[in-house]
């Protein structure tokens, strides 16, 4: 099961922190931007400073796509670099894809295929039917937005089915429907904090990307 990669380096590490590779081109240090490949550079300089410590790795892909194919090369540079010096580390594509069935055969190519990450973070919107191409890669980990940090997280999430708020449905239905090959994680924002105490006691050992 995939999950059992990331649970071996936490066990190795006695650590939990997913460190984000989210790499601001605006925002870097001036010294890497006089570099050729200025975000893989950064990248590089944060994974050797925080590699003893990570137990994953995540990089949002919004950061790399506003660079167009600079961008795009620099983020393949960066997972090619994981995979060939620290392939124990759990990676995971902040991307939040949801589509139809056929798209998400060439999503799943591009971020598990190509570019080689362990998991994406998916919009549960669509349904399952939809998300099939990424759940039955028992290889790969899907990572499920189910109640998320931001402040207008209720205006959609909060709104009651059956008397039962819509994150709580997702985890629900992910928890006992969708994890069938145990490659299933949800996305469970740090800022509600009672929320996030009755999603765990639906999902139980289920592991938690927590922003």
């Amino acid at each position: 099961m995939i999950i059992d990669k990331y649970n071996q380096r936490v066990k190795e590490i006695n650590s939990l922190l997913c460190v984000g590779l989210d790499s601001d081109f605006e925002k870097i240090p001036e010294k890497f931007k006089e570099l050729e490949f200025p975000q893989f550079e950064f990248n590089k300089w944060i994974i050797k400073e925080t590699h003893s410590y990570a137990a994953a790795f995540k990089m949002n892909s919004a950061f790399y796509e506003a660079r167009g194919d600079q961008g795009i090369k620099e983020l393949k540079m960066t997972t090619d670099y994981l995979i060939q010096n620290h392939p124990n580390i759990f990676t995971i594509f902040d991307a939040k894809r949801a589509d139809i069935g056929n798209t998400n055969n060439g999503y799943v190519a591009s971020i598990f295929d190509w570019l080689g990450f362990d998991a994406v973070t998916l919009h549960p919107y669509l349904g399952e039917e939809a998300l099939a191409p990424f759940l039955e890669r028992a290889d790969k980990g899907s990572i499920i937005l189910c109640r998320t940090s931001n402040l207008g997280a209720s205006e959609i999430q909060d709104l009651e089915v059956e008397g039962k708020p819509i994150w709580q449905i997702v985890a629900e239905r992910v928890s006992e429907v969708w994890n069938k090959n145990y490659n299933c994680l949800l996305v469970v924002g740090a800022t509600y904090p009672e929320e996030m105490k009755k999603i765990r006691s639906i999902a139980g050992e289920m592991t938690f990307l927590v922003p």
